[in-house]
């Protein structure tokens, strides 16, 4: 009897490690636990438990040890038939980093996604927004008297447009980060990309705008603080059309989709992003030279948009044709040309004085 105790006490014993098993290699658990450990912001926690549930919404994989590379092949098929490309390489970054996790744990022998290159980029740079389209749609904003929300819509924009930060910062703005006295934004840490804390001048422009924005609020709102919401488009609205306590990012990114839709124009917070880098580098390389700017240099951009590498700078960036004419310029390399001028020049004065020679004979 004792035997046929220990017997079933250890086949639940088995059963038990079995199920726990197969509950850590959920995908989702082990999304929550990787994140969970690396510290990620929510930005990025966000993005893996989207992937992990797109993934098993298109194919129905639960489970790590479920996942082969002709799976995600056959997945990756599917991606590409509904979106671009680089949606499936933002997948691929994401799930290839999720697996090694999972390989370096035990959990899996090999990264069934590291045989699956991701699709080459070619000439993917975003088209940043023209002038005259960003001008078009602060035109349509100001004349805007249907919409209430239109004035807040407009400051939004020129914010955007005088500071190059991404949405996310623009929706982590309080008041306190803006420094009136000092000219300056402070940028926080938890809503950049790359996790680190900056700040950028105020533009004199933006200052006349946001300053009487400030007062105006501080009159308007009682519950005014200093830790509020710059944007906190949810106080000015009549009508409850937002969800939420305070603007978020995706609510940021309908709001232009919306008005740039109704302004007929090509505008978003990224697109502004790609303008403000284009803009200022080309001004750096002497494509303002007349009008009295002064120069950016990459480095400067660099910082104010919150890159860590350069070269994400440059991607970011637009050469005009103007641009490329004054930079080539600097070309003034002779390579003979100059002195095969200078000797068809004397050749030339010799032949005039001997036909002038040859004609006073003659006569």
């Amino acid at each position: 009897m004792g035997k046929k105790r220990n017997r079933k006490k250890k086949k639940v014993k088995d059963q038990g490690t079995g199920i726990s098993r197969l509950l850590d290699s959920s995908l989702i658990r082990i999304a929550a636990r990787y994140c969970n450990e690396r510290a990620l912001r929510p930005a990025s926690v966000s993005s893996y438990k989207k992937i992990v549930h797109i993934l098993f919404k298109d194919t129905g994989l639960e489970y790590v040890n479920d996942l082969t590379t002709e799976k995600l092949l056959a997945w990756r098929e599917l991606v590409t038939e509904r979106a671009s490309p680089t949606t499936f390489n933002n997948y691929h970054r994401h799930l290839r980093a999720l697996l090694r996790y999972c390989v370096k744990e035990g959990l899996i022998e090999s990264n069934p996604i590291s045989s699956i290159k991701p699709y080459k980029r070619g000439n993917s740079r975003r088209e940043p927004c023209s002038v005259n389209d960003l001008d078009k749609l602060c035109r349509y904003l100001s004349k805007d008297t249907l919409d209430p929300l239109s004035p807040v819509i407009l400051l939004i924009v020129q914010t955007l447009a005088y500071t190059g930060m991404r949405r996310s910062q623009l929706c982590g703005l309080v008041w306190e980060d803006i420094n009136f006295n000092n000219d300056e934004i402070h940028l926080r840490k938890q809503h950049s990309k790359t996790g680190k804390a900056w700040s950028i001048a105020l533009h004199p422009h933006l200052r006349e705008n946001l300053l009487p924005f400030k007062l105006d609020a501080m009159e308007r709102f009682d519950s005014f603080r200093e830790s509020d919401q710059v944007f906190w488009i949810q106080r000015y609205e009549n009508r409850r059309k937002y969800a939420g306590s305070n603007l978020e990012p995706n609510q940021l990114t309908g709001i232009l989709r919306r008005v740039s839709h109704r302004a007929e124009v090509k505008v978003s917070a990224h697109r502004i992003r790609h303008y403000v880098a284009t803009t200022l580098a080309n001004a750096s390389l002497g494509d303002y030279h007349d009008t009295g700017h002064i120069p950016a240099s990459l480095t400067a951009i660099k910082e104010m948009l919150g890159h860590s590498n350069i070269t994400t700078t440059c991607e970011y960036i637009k050469p005009r044709l103007s641009t490329m004419r004054s930079v080539i310029t600097a070309l003034d390399i002779p390579m003979g040309i100059k002195e095969k001028r200078k000797r068809k020049k004397k050749k030339s004065k010799k032949g005039k004085e001997n036909n002038g020679r040859g004609l006073s004979k003659n006569g």
